[in-house]
């Protein structure tokens, strides 16, 4: 007999453009470390990435938030300062 179970169908579809654009590479470094410390504020968690508080000011972020409450959109402009700082730090050497 058929289960008597609902079963619903997701449909994912593609944007053509992203709601937050963000390099990738530097969206996964920072969501790892944001992450890998379990219940810390971003200003410690991040500190492995530099100085967390340049970072955090950069992308409107306030320091004492923990990463479970920071939406995509911050986590992607977090990234894009992630990615920028990276990219002048590269252009001085």
């Amino acid at each position: 007999p058929p289960p008597k179970v609902p079963s619903p169908v997701l449909v994912f579809e593609t944007r053509p453009e992203p709601l937050a654009p963000a390099e990738l590479k530097a969206l996964s470094t920072v969501t790892a470390t944001a992450f890998g410390q379990r219940r810390k504020m971003l200003r410690q968690s991040l500190k492995a990435l530099g100085n967390a508080e340049d970072l955090l000011a950069a992308a409107g972020i306030d320091p004492t938030r923990r990463a479970e409450t920071v939406s995509v959109e911050g986590f992607c402009a977090l990234a894009r300062a992630f990615a920028d700082r990276r990219q002048a730090e590269d252009g001085e050497r």
